[in-house]
């Protein structure tokens, strides 16, 4: 039998004989002529292969366009992702063909050596277990229902629910054993109730992985993410590992996030190609937002990836406004998604628990009473058996006959929490002392800030802790030496909860004065510990120290992405500062933290609340303070634009205009003038929006406003768009250099816009393409949504519908995971035009409604455009319906509101409809007319396309030579200008284009 002929390359081995791509071990599935393809260009890797060549080989006697190859390259490169250093395995060879560049070895199936051996496992997967593990049969067949659609590349969420010591984080760790024998990656990760760690467990496991990954494997992953310097502030274990690795560009605060975002997905996705990974967070429910977020990024990612989330949280923690709460809402949504309730055990499986841990010779009632009272919770009926057992009350127990044995006669409370008092009880008065400090400092603790804290003499400390530790109450860091953890939640929390508030209050300032002795030469101190602790103590003196600490550590964590944290942290600061004494300095910093805190929810686009949190700074403003209320009422127009609410806007910028001229300062006075032309423009008063524009860019020469975030928009609303080409192009320009990530959207797609709209469509391409590219790169959603409803217009303008719908489809997409409306209603109205001048009107019922409501809850914002586009659209749709006169009274709607408006695109196409529903109705004089003043208003606009409808419409009426002449001028000028062959198609085989260019 001969041997197998096998390609292998990277990570990858491709099976000749089989027909298989193999990742390791697993079987990438790839359509039969996308295999066939691959196998082509694997066996002449190196070579470059012309496209027709590699049309014979793969659809050999098979009529098929290039098109066809380019899907299928475009497929293998999305299955194949990069190589190590960041590249396509495929090489396009322009206008020649393509290379297959990765090295390639011909060997066969048993030449290949094993694949190398996984990281270690993390400690608490190698711990000793003390009690045996019953019941779950269901629940683990589940998660390996899970676990299988993960390894076949669809990376899953499974969620554990429960509640307190149901069994949830036993049950995860016993699975991810049992899939360690598979040889996976396995990746643990932890929340705590005290937040201190932004994305703690997503840190937690990326560094475990960092530090043990095979270094060459590491730096080809981190290649294939773009080089991963946006994981090292994120992850300080991968800076200590790889010292030298590249630091990425600044960029503004939402756009860091996102590239942050991207790189956790990216790594997980490439590091799962090598070897599946399992990753386990446990007690999700004290996860800070950022981890959230995280979460919901890496989970709605698009890459092809093996790794499944095991996540345990807490069902009893969860109210509505928790966080969680509200994740696990959308994450339900979502396909990779599983949720695992867990209930308490069978009275089976607590007999089995019983005879673990007591014997074989336990009482026979015993496990009922058990049962009965812990509602099979594995960690009560645990901790019961276990206290049992050491108090050696089982022989009690075991001689009451005659009647059925109560939960009184095991000498208990029906609590867990005074079980656990008992097993306390039995410790040393120094080591319950202990452990009552250590609970104050939090769910993990280190020894030598517990030693500083308890004060004890000698080895007391350290001989506590050993007691501890035996007693299984706490547990030692197999990772950082002197690092110990409560065995289980609860145990902290019985603890912390039996202290007296006076006595918390003392043991969290003497935490925190040990934390900073401890740490005052640090060159990056835990300051999140220390504002925690001495907030907890601001009462007894601390308020200074309690507001710099959180002051600081919110600072670093915005600098560090956690932006919700920061918010959280600026909050914690304002709390602790209503202990402080009324007066000038308290109110400053009170606007200082109320600012910083708007600041921080500016960056996560929580208009609402940055609205809220720049009043509060307002409201405790010094009446003398002009100047800095000049800045913030100008913040505030900012935002309740971006809320779509012109109202305010015009209110604080017309303040904030008052007090600039009273401070005569030019640039204050030139944003305020810049946002009250974006009221002007929001009314539909274009002419009065453009004059301020220029008001505001002549009043301080060289300060960016929002006159050039938003100018060149205006000028191509009023049909002027030679005329903004040079402020677009000039805006564009100062953009790219600004690292402002809306300023640079904005300015590339009113770029993008005015270039389409006088005939520069391979320009115009460019500018939509850097625009959206930029705003995928960034993380500026909400401007990528309407970027890509802008470009989707230019693809219905020049007959490329499918290209329209796919962009329209995304822009929508997009626009409803960021809450912003306006690209909704903008691809909407898009959308209904398409189907219309696609003849498939019957499309558009439900979607005509949905974008009409969406319009209409943006009231008094753009209005009168939405309003005016509608109408042109229920024109369109009226007239495909063949309700003529509907058309006609609706098309006339249009073309007066457009003219009142100033809107000569919409002049001109409500034009072109009355004029084909007055022919219908044989009003064809009128309809001429009509004809004739559409082309002369689309002339004026200098917009080609836009002129080639009218003259269209026109020589259908009343055709004539020198008519058809200029016709097919524009056509070919048109053709001439267009980006691409997808393009050039459309634009050719299109109705209208095949009626100019048809023999006359």
């Amino acid at each position: 039998m001969s041997r197998k002929r096998l390609f292998v390359f990277d990570r990858y081995r491709l099976d000749e004989q089989e027909r298989q791509l193999l990742l390791g071990t697993q079987v990438v599935p790839l359509p039969p002529k996308v295999f066939d393809l691959l196998a082509v260009l694997v066996q002449n890797a190196g070579r470059l292969l012309p496209k027709q060549d590699l049309l014979d080989r793969v659809w050999s006697g098979v009529a098929v366009e290039e098109g066809s190859l380019t899907r299928g390259i475009s497929s293998l490169r999305q299955v194949l992702g990069a190589t190590a250093d960041g590249q396509n395995y495929i090489q396009t060879v322009p206008k020649r063909g393509y290379r297959f560049i990765s090295e390639v070895r011909e060997t066969s199936d048993d030449e290949l050596h094993g694949t190398r051996l996984g990281i270690p496992l993390p400690p608490s997967l190698l711990a000793t277990v003390a009690v045996d593990f019953v019941g779950r049969e269901a629940e683990l067949r589940q998660m390996q229902d899970v676990w299988q659609r993960a390894k076949d590349g669809r990376h899953q969420l499974m969620l554990v629910a429960g509640e307190p010591g149901i069994g949830k984080t036993r049950l995860s760790l016993e699975f991810a054993r049992s899939r360690a024998a598979e040889g996976i990656n396995v990746l643990m990760g932890y929340s705590d109730e005290e937040n201190l760690v932004p994305y703690q467990p997503f840190v937690e496991c990326l560094s475990w992985y960092f530090r043990h990954c095979p270094e060459v494997e590491l730096r080809g992953q981190l290649a294939a993410i773009g080089g991963g310097g946006e994981l090292a502030p994120f992850v300080p274990e991968l800076r200590n590992r790889l010292p030298n690795l590249p630091s990425p560009l600044p960029i503004d605060p939402e756009g860091q996030r996102y590239r942050l975002f991207e790189a956790v997905a990216g790594i997980l996705a490439v590091g799962s190609r090598a070897r599946p990974l399992l990753l386990i967070f446990d007690d999700l429910h004290w996860a800070d937002k950022p981890t959230l977020l995280l979460l919901r990024h890496v989970m709605r990612s698009a890459s092809m990836a093996s790794f499944a989330i095991v996540a345990t949280y807490r069902e009893s923690e969860l109210d509505r406004t928790h966080p969680l709460a509200e994740t696990l809402v959308t994450l339900r949504r979502d396909r990779g998604t599983t949720r695992l309730v867990l209930h308490g055990l069978k009275i089976t499986h607590v007999k089995a628990l019983v005879n673990s841990i007591v014997g074989p010779n336990a009482p026979a009632q015993l496990s009922q009473v058990v049962m009965d009272s812990t509602d099979g919770n594995p960690f009560f009926a645990t901790e019961i058996l276990q206290h049992l057992k050491e108090t050696g009350a089982i022989a009690r127990v075991g001689g009451v006959t005659g009647r059925t044995i109560e939960i009184e006669d095991l000498g208990l409370s029906e609590g867990i929490k005074e079980v656990i008092g008992q097993r306390l009880s039995r410790l040393s008065e120094a080591c319950n002392r202990l452990l009552s400090i250590a609970s104050v400092i939090g769910r993990e603790f280190d020894a030598t800030l517990l030693e500083a804290v308890a004060e004890l003499p000698g080895n007391e400390p350290l001989d506590a802790i050993e007691e501890a530790t035996r007693a299984q109450l706490v547990s030692e860091s197999h990772e950082v030496k002197s690092r110990f953890e409560f065995m289980h939640a609860l145990i902290r929390e019985t603890l912390y909860n039996e202290l007296s508030h006076p006595r918390r209050v003392r043991l969290h300032r003497r935490v925190a004065d040990a934390i900073e002795r401890l740490t005052q030469n640090m060159p990056h101190p835990p300051l999140a510990e220390l504002a925690y602790h001495f907030s907890q103590a601001a009462s007894t003196g601390a308020v200074d120290k309690a507001v710099e600490y959180a002051t600081r550590a919110g600072d670093r964590a915005a600098d560090g992405l956690a932006h919700e944290e920061a918010a959280r942290l600026f909050d914690l600061a304002l709390h602790s500062l209503e202990l402080r004494p009324a007066g000038p300095e308290t109110e400053l910093r009170r606007v200082d933290l109320h600012t910083r805190r708007a600041s921080s929810f500016g960056a996560l686009g929580q208009w609402t609340l940055e609205v809220r949190e720049l009043e509060a700074a307002l409201h405790h403003l010094d009446t003398q303070q002009i100047e800095r209320r000049c800045e913030l009422v100008l913040g505030l127009a900012r935002a309740w634009f971006l809320l779509l609410d012109t109202g305010p806007v015009e209110q604080y910028a017309t303040e904030a205009l008052q007090l600039a001229e009273r401070l005569q300062r030019a640039d204050l006075a030139a944003n305020a003038i810049a946002w009250l032309a974006r009221c002007r423009q929001a009314a539909g008063d274009l002419g009065a929006a453009i004059d301020m524009d220029r008001r505001a860019m002549s009043r301080a020469p060289g300060v960016t406003t929002a006159a050039h975030t938003m100018g060149a928009l205006t000028l191509y609303l009023a049909g002027r768009s030679t005329e903004a080409l040079t402020l677009a192009q000039v805006a564009a320009d100062s953009a790219r250099s600004s690292r402002d990530t809306t300023f640079i959207m904005y300015s590339l797609t009113h770029l993008g816009l005015n270039l389409a709209a006088v005939g520069r469509y391979s320009e115009a391409t460019k500018a939509f393409h850097e625009a959206r590219t930029f705003g995928r790169k960034y993380g500026a959603i909400p401007m990528l949504a309407r970027a890509t409803a802008m470009a989707a217009g230019l693809h219905l303008t020049l007959f490329d519908f499918e290209g329209a719908e796919a962009l329209q489809t995304e822009a929508c997409e997009l626009a409803r995971r960021a809450g912003f409306v306006p690209p909704i209603v903008s691809a909407g109205i898009d959308s209904l035009l398409t189907f219309a001048r696609l003849h498939d009107p019957g499309r558009a019922e439900r979607l005509l409604e949905e974008t009409a409501a969406a319009a209409a809850s943006t009231s008094g914002w753009h209005q009168w455009l939405w309003q005016l586009r509608l109408t042109q659209a229920r024109a369109e749709l009226a007239l495909a319906r063949d309700a003529v006169d509907e058309a006609v009274t609706t098309a006339t709607d249009s073309v007066d509101q457009s003219r009142a408006r100033g809107r000569p695109k919409y002049e001109t196409l409500g034009l072109i409809t009355r004029a084909r529903g007055l022919h219908a109705l044989a009003r064809t004089r009128d309809a001429i007319a009509d004809a004739k003043t559409a082309v002369s208003v689309a002339d004026r606009t200098g917009d080609p396309a836009l002129l080639l409808l009218a003259l269209d419409a026109l020589i259908g009426l009343e055709g004539t030579d020198e008519l058809a002449t200029q016709a097919r001028a524009v056509t070919n000028r048109i053709y001439d200008s267009l980006p691409d062959e997808v393009m050039r198609r459309c634009f050719t085989e299109s109705e209208v284009t095949r009626r100019i260019r048809a023999p006359q």
